[in-house]
């Protein structure tokens, strides 16, 4: 990490740890929680994200993505990694058939429990995964997370076809809809939008925007530069930061503000209402927006689980 970054980095942190504090007051939620009961849960998760990156550099992407469809369903209690029983389970919805990284987690928790036996929750794991996945994309930015989330019992497919903000959605008031019914802000929306800047989809995610040239969102040569890509083939994937696929980096806000945005969610903020904060935020020091999208992320990670239960022995399924 540049010394720069690392400076940066100190000062967010102690400007995270005091939001962290005031978040922890109202949810029980405080960084360190586990250093009595359970002082290698985070570096366990840590290493298990690491070797899931090395591996796979499509990974953080992934866990960034995991947490966030936690977290705006039911709250952040880890219910997006039960299986179906009786009802069909958050993972089954349409929204997140292609989540990825439950293995990762499956991993982290396996290790854990074999030293801190039903100690460390799902759904906390499921926040350090997302943090140590911002870590090893950027090549060392820390920030603190709290810990202190108890899992869920409750996961149900029609929660997620309803909680979740829609991809397909030009309107940006109406994205942030969603994000205001969470606790969040219009400026969490853009902060935390810039997730984005790591991962793909699959062109079958956008391809309705490819058949006619009338998407005015969409820049005519980038569009065709995806018709290329894609080849009348939903399967095949796309970068959602063109040219940027695994850089935690400004760059997304620039393709935002050239209407090089494959989803039209992130097209959505290249409007009046927003595009000031997209160019604030590309013209930044990558240090700036890391520190802003800790902070969003923080806030993001505590919204209050809404049928709150004990630790889960298995992330899969609810202990009985």
């Amino acid at each position: 990490m540049a010394m720069g970054v690392m400076l940066v980095a100190v000062v967010v942190v102690a400007g995270l740890l005091l939001h962290a504090a005031t978040v922890a007051e109202a949810q029980t939620l405080r960084v360190g929680y586990y250093d009595q009961t359970c002082n290698r849960a985070e570096s366990i998760v840590f290493e298990e994200v690491q070797k899931a990156w090395n591996a796979d550099r499509s990974m953080p992407a992934a866990l960034l993505r995991l947490h966030f469809h936690d977290c705006f369903v039911n709250g952040c209690d880890g219910s997006v990694l039960l299986e179906s029983g009786d009802n069909q389970a958050e993972k089954n919805a349409p929204p997140n058939q292609s989540l990825r990284g439950f293995e990762v987690i499956d991993r982290a928790k396996a290790r854990i429990e074999a030293v801190c036996k039903e100690t460390v929750s799902c759904a906390d794991i499921l926040a350090y995964a997302a943090r140590d996945s911002v870590r090893v994309a950027t090549g060392g930015y820390e920030y603190k997370v709290p810990g202190g989330r108890p899992d869920g019992t409750v996961s149900r497919a029609s929660m997620a076809n309803s909680d979740l903000p829609p991809h397909k959605q030009r309107n940006v008031e109406l994205l942030a809809q969603y994000f205001y019914r969470k606790g969040l802000s219009m400026d969490d929306v853009v902060v935390l939008s810039g997730a984005h800047t790591l991962g793909v989809t699959r062109c079958g995610t956008f391809d309705y925007r490819l058949m006619s040239d009338q998407d005015k969102g969409m820049n005519a040569t980038f569009r065709n530069e995806l018709r290329r890509q894609c080849g009348y083939d939903a399967n095949r994937v796309v970068s959602l930061d063109a040219g940027s696929p695994y850089g935690f980096d400004t760059s997304y806000y620039a393709n935002v503000l050239a209407n090089r945005t494959v989803l039209e969610s992130d097209a959505a903020l290249n409007s009046p209402r927003t595009v000031a904060r997209v160019r604030e935020l590309r013209a930044a020091a990558p240090s700036a927006f890391f520190g802003s999208f800790a902070v969003a992320m923080g806030r993001m990670g505590a919204i209050r689980g809404a049928n709150p239960g004990k630790v889960r022995a298995n992330c899969r399924r609810v202990r009985t």
